[in-house]
């Protein structure tokens, strides 16, 4: 199911920001943040906040490193200085270098502009980056267990929420477009995104939140397991019988309905160069 925004998952958990970039208020003790977004939501995040009466998060748990996941940090630090950002010990690291912030810096420009055109964003600026603090399990709240996913990226973790029964799994599972078409994303190790969705799959989840635009309930969450694991494998194996047109053939497959509109044509076509080479070691 399409997410909306604001949307209530539970009494006690919000979608918040853009469905295309969202953010997820959980009414743990204390309140918790997950995915710190792009900055273009961030003014959308606060003032749903204050319509709904929602009590400032203590912490912002990042999902993974990409920068349509946690270029909001800035200004969620801005609005509330004594938040604590964690995130996996990798993603922790790769968020301390200078160098990848100001890539995401001109990244998500990008993002702004395209969310102000869709009518999903407003321009915010851009604060100073202060890198995410690694993970300690004992500094999360009651129920909250967090579940290691690499194979999108070398960082990414899922959370879950045991008490409502919710699985956020960020872009482990792939990326389901508006028009529900599936595109795998193994930009790490396919065998990894393979085991990570087992290990999710394990849980047992009543729902899942993807790290875009969708949602899934009940009887779908077991066929959204098996589609994503299905879809990767057969891009896998597709990328190997193209020859020299793998990349062209894995950008045309990835850059479709409003992926041509929120991301640059430039860093797809170098996920689809990551998506062949992934596919030729496996």
């Amino acid at each position: 199911m399409l997410i909306k925004s604001p949307q209530p998952f539970s009494s006690r958990c919000y979608v918040l920001g853009s469905r295309y970039f969202p953010l997820f208020w959980l009414d743990t003790e204390p309140p918790i943040l997950v995915e710190g977004g792009v900055s273009g939501v961030i003014p959308l995040v606060l003032k749903q906040m204050k319509f709904l009466s929602l009590s400032p998060p203590q912490q912002v748990i990042l999902l993974h490193e990409h920068p349509d996941h946690v270029s909001g940090l800035p200004l969620l630090k801005a609005q509330w200085p004594h938040l604590e950002a964690v995130a996996s010990p990798k993603a922790s690291r790769l968020l301390s270098k200078e160098k990848t912030i100001q890539s995401y810096k001109e990244t998500d420009r990008f993002f702004t502009k395209v969310l102000i055109e869709q009518g999903e964003g407003e321009e915010a600026g851009w604060n100073d980056f202060l890198p995410p603090m690694p993970m300690k399990p004992e500094s999360l709240p009651p129920g909250i267990h967090i579940i290691s996913t690499p194979g999108h990226s070398p960082g990414s973790i899922a959370l879950f929420w045991e008490k409502e029964g919710i699985l956020f799994t960020s872009d482990a599972l792939g990326y389901y477009s508006s028009k529900n078409k599936h595109f795998p994303l193994f930009f790490q190790s396919l065998a990894l995104y393979l085991d990570s969705i087992h290990s999710m799959e394990d849980i047992k989840p009543a729902t899942l939140v993807l790290g875009h635009l969708h949602y899934f309930e009940k009887e779908q969450v077991p066929q959204v397991f098996q589609r994503s694991r299905e879809e990767a494998l057969r891009l896998a194996e597709k990328i190997k019988t193209q020859g020299k047109d793998a990349e062209t053939m894995t950008f045309k497959a990835i850059f479709q309905d409003e992926l041509t509109i929120l991301y640059p044509e430039k860093i797809t076509k170098s996920l689809a160069r990551l998506l062949v080479k992934r596919s030729l070691e496996s």
